[in-house]
């Protein structure tokens, strides 16, 4: 009896004790949403009496929101909220299934919203890019993506199959009767695979060396800002220099780009998502840096209202901190050309074929071929170039090939 005494009054004084470390609080993580062990250590971190550097940072984000410029008429979503609105929200969040709707879709949904949190906040981008509020919003996204390869996230790819944009004629479907064509997952239909690349994305003359092809279906602009190293960076907010050595996580590689030239290639959510070769040649090194998920502080310069993804006023030496992968491919007599996918926003996955993973030793690639896919979540491509080697900064196009599709909301 004595002993159980004991541990009563043991197990008591630690519950205090756990309790005395934190703020008084209301925990709002909702224990049956596959986000909730990120969301509650989340929680935790924010009310923790032994460590509040977490609480006044995002305190201070909050008291520091910006308005959105007049063209997002609503303004910013997070103006007047507080931290527990941050829980709300990430509860909805980490469930959300992306629609289809004629030639608009919600994919952008709540990455949108969050990107509001940080526009031009650097509190705001400090917790999301620091610890440890970076680990934590990581974790979010890993446990947001099993979600979304779960069998509980199908319930919208029909609405998408039924998109004409999906082009499903197009794609290996596991079950071509089935409504949602027998996908056991949302991420699943979303990294759909061609049926014949030769007929639905075929190369422009395979055999001219000297060609380019864009890596994949993308919204592509030419990048205006100087690929540059540390030591010749233009010191301003918004760099007017890529740091090549930084986005190639100091690649032995990296020099040769230096005063190069390089394109973006934005991929949006209702498009085929794997990534391949633009140019022929062999891959010389491959890696995937693991970086922060968040963080872009001004989304308008970069998506742009009107559609236009990545054009000029984007500031792309802020991708240099985000999870990211590279190839290096030596086209030989053309120099070589780094192709780098980027994971941004939620899930940010970045796969590489297995064919292709952590390459060290010259490997071939044709042009064309396939390096690897993203998941559901912000995805781009960009493309360094040697210098003299492509100096235009306009994209040019044959005869025949898409230069763009028409609003297709009326067809449906």
């Amino acid at each position: 009896m004595k002993k159980m005494t004991r541990l009563i009054i043991v197990t008591g004084m630690m519950s205090m004790l756990m309790h005395s470390t934190l703020y008084a609080q209301t925990f709002l993580a909702d224990p049956k949403g596959p986000c909730y062990e990120s969301i509650t250590k989340l929680e935790k971190a924010y009310y923790s009496k032994n460590d509040t550097a977490l609480k006044k940072l995002i305190d201070t984000a909050f008291k520091n929101m910006q308005q959105l410029p007049d063209e997002y008429p609503d303004g910013n979503p997070w103006i007047g909220k507080e931290f527990s609105d941050l829980i709300l929200f990430l509860n909805k969040w980490s469930t959300f299934l992306p629609e289809a709707m004629g030639s608009h879709d919600t994919g952008l949904k709540y990455i949108e919203k969050f990107v509001w949190f940080y526009y031009k906040n650097q509190y705001g981008v400090d917790f999301v890019q620091k610890s440890p509020g970076r680990e934590i919003m990581q974790e979010f996204a890993k446990q947001r993506g099993g979600f979304m390869n779960s069998k509980e996230s199908t319930s919208k790819i029909t609405s998408w199959l039924n998109d004409v944009r999906i082009e499903k004629e197009d794609y290996v479907l596991p079950n071509p009767t089935a409504p949602d064509g027998g996908f056991k997952s949302f991420n699943e239909f979303f990294v759909r695979t061609l049926k014949n690349q030769d007929k639905s994305r075929p190369q422009t003359l395979p055999e001219l060396d000297y060609i380019i092809s864009s890596p994949a279906d993308a919204i592509m602009n030419s990048i205006p800002q100087k690929i540059s190293d540390k030591n010749t960076l233009i010191p301003t907010k918004g760099r007017q220099a890529l740091n090549i050595v930084d986005m190639l996580d100091g690649s032995k590689y990296a020099d040769k780009f230096i005063g190069g030239t390089a394109f973006s290639c934005v991929l949006m959510p209702n498009t085929y998502h794997h990534y391949h070769a633009p140019v022929g040649g062999n891959i010389v090194e491959s890696k995937i840096i693991q970086d922060a998920y968040y963080g872009y502080d001004d989304f308008p310069s970069w998506v742009s209202i009107n559609g236009n993804v990545g054009y000029h006023g984007t500031d792309f030496s802020q991708f240099e901190n985000f999870k990211r992968g590279y190839f290096i491919i030596d086209t030989g007599k053309y120099g070589h050309v780094a192709v780098i996918p980027i994971g941004l926003n939620t899930i940010s996955s970045i796969v590489f074929n297995k064919k292709f993973e952590n390459v060290t030793k010259p490997l071939p690639a044709k042009r064309g071929e396939r390096l690897g896919n993203f998941a559901y979540g912000g995805s781009m491509v960009i493309l360094i170039f040697e210098p003299n080697q492509y100096k235009s900064d306009a994209i040019r196009v044959r005869m025949g090939n898409q230069i763009g599709i028409f609003d297709t909301s009326g067809d449906n």
